[in-house]
């Protein structure tokens, strides 16, 4: 699908991708699970924030070695990470109202708190761009587990999420791909946190199908499923 960019303001730092791919997929799950998009005051104007941030320890290889690439290579955007103790993140920002407005306007990202957020319509078309897009969520907000069971690992794969759009959406579009998942709500009781949609795949079977067809990019997850091969 080939996007209209024409009302969107130039920029001469940052080049909007022209059609939908696989990559820009990969990048629009990533946003999902890892990122943040909102217009603010900005010396007085009004600015459009974009950050992408996750764990300082976990995620720092993923940054480093994968979304760090790609950012380039969408949209010719040399991001600058960075620690943020105080939030325990790693990650960048970038001002700008080209790359929000894009997101916004074109692909139909919700901007500020992602509560009613969802996989957009164009990379739902084609089976690839859903693996792609789940690979990018998965990566930011996903989890595999492993849990003793009868003397053995047990593998389970999680995605959590508080978008009851995202989470009912993901778990039809996991079973689409040919994968079995189940999802349940959990109630938060804390105030001012919101209830958490679980999506789980569960099972040798499906563990090895999931990293067949979703393929994970972030090296934690890679080196969590061969920790399980080679002590399953």
């Amino acid at each position: 699908m080939k996007f209209d960019l024409s009302k969107l303001q130039p920029n001469n730092e940052i080049v909007l991708p022209e059609k939908s791919s696989e990559e820009l997929a990969e990048e629009t799950g990533l946003h999902i699970g890892d990122g943040t998009m909102n217009f603010y005051k900005n010396q007085n104007k009004i600015k459009g924030s974009y950050a992408l941030r996750g764990h300082i320890l976990d995620d720092k290889e993923h940054y480093n070695k994968i979304i760090k690439q790609l950012y380039f290579k969408l949209y010719n955007l040399k991001v600058s990470l960075r620690d943020m103790p105080k939030d325990g993140v790693y990650g960048f920002q970038k001002w700008s109202n080209s790359l929000v407005n894009f997101k916004h306007n074109i692909l139909g990202l919700t901007l500020g708190k992602k509560i009613d957020i969802k996989i957009p319509e164009i990379f739902i078309e084609k089976e690839e761009f859903i693996s792609s897009t789940i690979r990018g969520i998965f990566d930011t907000d996903g989890t595999i587990y492993l849990e003793p069971k009868y003397g053995k690992f047990y593998p389970r794969i999680e995605i959590a999420t508080i978008s009851e759009n995202l989470g009912y959406q993901l778990n039809n579009l996991i079973r689409k791909i040919g994968l079995r998942s189940t999802i349940y709500l959990e109630l938060v009781k804390n105030p001012g946190w919101n209830d958490k949609y679980h999506i789980n795949v569960r099972g040798e079977e499906m563990l090895n199908k999931w990293m067949q067809i979703i393929n994970p990019h972030n090296p934690k997850h890679i080196k969590k499923f061969e920790f399980y091969i080679n002590n399953s």
